[in-house]
């Protein structure tokens, strides 16, 4: 199995993600920040917003997904990847 594939079944199977309705926004925000400026500062980004009501179950689940997209070394290569897994393909993995 490879390692773009251990990623997805990480996080299908992960209990902190499987139930989560994510914030397509949200996603998209944090998806053009991690291709531009990389996974730090999407995690200072996620940070900042931890106090929003509207987003404060989305914030750990996407903070362990950028963990598991970090260990991925072609995402980590490619943030676009990241980027596009974050604003198109979620769902999918979670479902």
């Amino acid at each position: 199995m490879g390692e773009f594939a251990r990623f997805m079944d990480r996080i299908r199977n992960d209990p902190r993600v499987g139930k989560i309705r994510f914030s397509s926004s949200f996603l998209e925000d944090v998806g053009d920040i991690l291709d531009r400026r990389g996974f730090d500062e999407a995690r200072l980004h996620i940070w900042a917003l931890r106090e929003r009501e509207d987003l404060e179950r989305q914030i750990l689940p996407l903070l362990l997904i950028l963990g598991e997209m970090e260990k991925v070394r072609k995402i980590e290569e490619e943030r676009t990847i990241g980027k596009y897994i974050l604003k198109n393909k979620l769902g999918m993995l979670i479902e």
